[in-house]
C-alpha cells in the first residue's frame, strides 16, 4: 500500500515537473509585449479571376472588392497585388514570386 502511495505521489511530481520547458529562458530577459505593436502581416495567396469577378486569398479568406474581414477592407484587386486599407493606411499586398519560373 505504501509503495502504491509513494508510487503514486512521484508519478504527479513528474509530471508537474515535464510541464517546465528548461531551455526557455527567464521570465525578466524575455522581450516585452508591446501593446501599440504593428499590426500582423497580412499574406496575399491568391488571385482568383472569372466570370463573377476576382477575389483574394488573404490569409485563408476569400474576398471581393468591398468587403471586410478582421479590420481590413479590400479596395482594388489587380492582376498581381490587392489594395487594401486597414486601421486608416493604404496597403499593397503582392504576391509572392515563384521559386521556379515556368518555362516558355
Amino acid at each position: 500500500m505504501s509503495r502504491t502511495l509513494l508510487f503514486v505521489l512521484l508519478l504527479g511530481c513528474a509530471s508537474a515537473h515535464a510541464t517546465v520547458d528548461p531551455t526557455r529562458p527567464p521570465a525578466d530577459l524575455l522581450p516585452a509585449v508591446d501593446a501599440t505593436a504593428a499590426p500582423a502581416a497580412l499574406q496575399l495567396q491568391a488571385i482568383l479571376r472569372g466570370a463573377q469577378g476576382s477575389r483574394a486569398v488573404i490569409d485563408g479568406q476569400t474576398l471581393r472588392v468591398g468587403q471586410e474581414h478582421g479590420g481590413v477592407r479590400i479596395l482594388a484587386i489587380q492582376p498581381h497585388a490587392v489594395l487594401i486599407e486597414r486601421q486608416g493606411q493604404r496597403e499593397l499586398l503582392r504576391l509572392v514570386e515563384p521559386v521556379i519560373k515556368p518555362s516558355r
